[in-house]
């Protein structure tokens, strides 16, 4: 069975696997809009439909925890910040036992609830969009717009963009192989391997980002 990275590319046959990757790619930054600017019902509402439609789309349960492994990590820093700060605002006000603020929580429960929606629209967005289709898409926009507002198209700001873009899942792709090659050489998990693997991730995705804005240069 073949594993997929973080963000990477799944094939498939469904109806947003060939939606074109200029509309999915319009559609993200109008969705994030929408997502801060409506009540915290429409991010619930929209978090419970991507999640559906992520299975829809054979994307395992194991993927998509992947995916939102970031949010993840920040989520129990946050969790664990409110909890330190209300202990020591309960300490210092002589109380035995910290009251936790409940508004506070609740606040922070439906921003991480929107971060959550975003981090899943951008993962459906790399799950069914090659980079190819990406970097095509990005320069798809670039010449509406200079047509429009009749400018010289030299594709220069959609190829930045698609580069950016592209960028996020080569580095989990070049995170997963380097700690598959840990591994086979019977390294353990721990410090030891952040150490060591973290400036060869450095170094490596240097490098890839390099030789791919050569190559694009180069057509």
């Amino acid at each position: 069975m073949q594993k997929y990275s973080a963000f990477s590319y799944k094939p498939g046959k469904s109806l947003i696997h060939k939606m074109p990757a200029w509309g999915k790619i319009l559609f993200l930054p109008v969705l994030s809009i929408a997502i801060f600017s409506l009540p915290p019902v429409f991010a619930i509402g929209i978090f419970l439909f991507q999640l559906i439609l992520s299975f829809c789309l054979h994307f395992t349960l194991r993927e998509q925890l992947k995916d939102l492994k970031p949010v993840l990590y920040y989520s129990i820093l946050l969790i664990f910040y409110s909890f330190l700060s209300s202990l020591i605002g309960g300490l210092s006000s002589g109380l035995a036992f910290a009251k936790i603020d409940f508004r506070m929580s609740r606040d922070s429960i439906f921003m991480l609830i929107k971060l959550f929606c975003l981090l899943q629209a951008a993962s459906i967005l790399y799950r069914t969009s090659t980079s190819l289709e990406i970097r095509e898409g990005c320069e798809k926009i670039e010449i509406f717009i200079c047509r429009i507002l009749h400018l010289p198209c030299k594709k220069s700001v959609s190829n930045a963009i698609s580069l950016f873009i592209n960028f996020i899942p080569m580095v989990f792709s070049v995170w997963n192989q380097s700690k598959k090659a840990w591994y086979a050489r019977r390294g353990k998990k721990g410090i030891k391997m952040y150490i060591t693997l973290l400036p060869v991730l450095f170094s490596v995705c240097m490098k890839k980002a390099y030789n791919t804005a050569k190559a694009i240069q180069v057509r």
